[in-house]
């Protein structure tokens, strides 16, 4: 396992405060690459980093590596962390509170990315677009300096895509699971470019179906070394993985029957085809081949459906990086046979982390436990608790984004204050085996003398949209009822993600000092010499070139 105190620092020989004193670039880099892969903990590159060999140890070794990166806010989950490192933003302040949240003025949830103008191209999935973001993105901000910048943004999953593509993007596609198209929306292009109708046509999805997805090491010790036993207690037991341990084989269709794409979420592949999809935007949009900067974000999602499904300490978790790793090396290569290394900046982060399967967090003596339904039904209890103090009425609307909201009109409606409600709700929730305590909504109002938790929730809180009465998870719980993994609290296993800036003439170093992604965007943006708007609540990071 790597000892990161032990990578080589090479050709740079001074420190100054834990950053880096900067050295004015003689060039800029024609191409900037934005890797996020989903739900990647900083600790992936310690447990398995010295098996790597390919992308993945290239930016070990020859990046710029923040090993000391956190998410600065409580709600830990992917909208968020991607807002924040496209935006450089705290994503509360925004109103992005969650992937989804309660809007108590319609009663109903809105999705992260929902456009009500937005129409589907060519099909009728659910209207999506950056439109209702009160924030610009690292391409807002490039294109806004060079016009001629082109912007383009990719995943698997909606919401990374449009949340690193920005306002202005040339285009941002994502993968309709129903039909195995990369499809966009009305908000970005009126129709969809020949280059992409023809790899869609090309059905790039299908080849994976009857594929055996095998460990790629044949010493099974260094996966038992690595990581916990397998076929473990509270991993997912699914038909369509055939089981919790390798091989796992992704079943061919029926004859005369499509393939079901939604099966291949869980299996590495996904991530190899938008690599792929990566290329062709590279070479048919001529990134890179002028004197304007050009941006392609990469949003890599598979590590995060394998993650829920085993766990970060599983098997499966590791050989999913290890394939990673191999996609990443032939996709680098790539980059420099068509652009050239010393000329396209490679920047990879990660929207989240993620938390032990809490079986596994309960054999370490962390406790932990699987709150699931039980969660309702004990807001359900509360309720009638608040009925006896205060007569009938249903005062509890919902829970969401970590938060318990009030009916504020029934508060009204009673003559009550959030204080009255919070003196009944406070004692309740505060004895739930899940529950470590609570944050009043005055305290994330004022802002003072915050500590650190309540900081991290009040970069997640927004005055008009979040609810009443901030929840903490207790260590290890989880929602998930039955099997599987999660994220989305205020922990360090949530929070942590590697930070690396690799390629375009950057000295490599290892850098210790605490940062935050929202720094990321910013950083990239001084590489480049670009106005960074003033709302931004990161901070550029230092550095050096050759």
């Amino acid at each position: 396992m790597v000892n990161k105190s032990q990578i080589i620092v090479k050709g740079l020989s001074f420190f100054f405060f834990g950053t880096f004193l900067n050295t004015a670039p003689n060039t800029q880099p024609k191409l900037v690459v934005v890797i996020s892969v989903d739900q990647m903990r900083e600790d992936f590159f310690d447990r398995f980093g010295d098996l790597f060999t390919g992308g993945l140890k290239y930016l070990l070794e020859e990046g710029v590596y923040f090993s000391e990166a956190f998410h600065d806010h409580a709600v830990s989950v992917t909208g968020p962390g991607h807002f924040s490192i496209g935006s450089g933003r705290y994503p509360g302040p925004v109103g992005i509170l969650s992937n989804d949240w309660y809007d108590r003025q319609t009663g109903s949830y809105n999705y992260c990315v929902q456009d009500n103008e937005a129409t589907g191209l060519g099909t009728d999935y659910q209207n999506i677009s950056y439109r209702n973001i009160n924030a610009t993105a690292l391409g807002d901000w490039i294109k806004h300096k060079t016009p001629n910048s082109k912007v383009y943004s990719i995943s698997s999953k909606d919401r990374s895509a449009v949340f690193m593509g920005g306002k202005k993007p040339t285009g941002v596609f994502w993968l309709d699971n129903r039909t195995g198209q990369y499809i966009t929306t009305d908000y970005y292009m009126k129709r969809y470019p020949r280059w992409l109708k023809k790899f869609n046509r090309s059905k790039p999805l299908d080849k994976y179906f009857g594929t055996e997805w095998k460990r790629s090491i044949n010493d099974l010790s260094q996966y038992d070394m690595r990581c916990r036993k397998d076929n473990y207690p509270g991993e997912e037991m699914s038909k369509k993985f055939n089981g919790r341990t390798f091989p796992h084989t992704l079943q061919k269709p029926d004859k005369g029957r499509e393939p079901i794409y939604e099966d291949l979420w869980n299996f590495p592949f996904l991530d190899e085809v938008l690599l792929d999809l990566a290329k062709v935007i590279i070479d048919k949009e001529s990134l890179g081949e002028d004197s304007s900067t050009d941006l392609l974000n990469i949003g890599l999602s598979m590590s995060d459906a394998v993650g829920h499904s085993f766990g970060p300490h599983s098997h499966e978790v590791m050989e999913m990086f290890m394939m990673l790793d191999a996609y990443l090396e032939e996709f680098f290569n790539f980059l420099d046979r068509n652009i050239g290394m010393e000329h396209v900046l490679v920047a990879l982060t990660s929207d989240h982390g993620s938390g032990y399967l809490p079986e596994y967090a309960k054999e370490l003596g962390l406790g932990g436990g699987r709150y699931g339904n039980n969660w309702k039904k004990e807001l359900l209890e509360l309720n009638r608790e608040l009925s006896r103090e205060f007569g009938e009425g249903s005062y509890i609307e919902a829970f969401s984004a970590g938060a318990i909201f009030y009916s504020h009109h029934l508060m009204r409606a009673k003559g009550l204050s959030r204080k009255d409600i919070d003196s009944v709700v406070i004692p309740y929730i505060e004895k739930l085996d899940m529950v470590d305590g609570v944050i009043i909504r005055s305290k994330l109002e004022s802002g003072d003398n915050l500590t650190d938790l309540e900081r991290l929730y009040k970069n997640s809180f927004h005055p008009d949209k979040s609810g009443d009465l901030h929840v903490i998870p207790k260590p290890h719980w989880i929602s998930k009822t039955s099997s599987g993994a999660s994220h989305g609290s205020p922990y360090e296993w949530d929070r942590h993600v590697p930070m690396v800036f690799a390629g375009c003439n950057l000295k490599p170093a290892l850098v210790e000092e605490k940062v935050r992604t929202v720094d990321f965007a910013p950083t990239i943006g001084r590489l480049l010499n670009l106005e960074i708007p003033g709302d931004v609540d990161g901070k550029p990071l230092n550095l050096v070139r050759d």
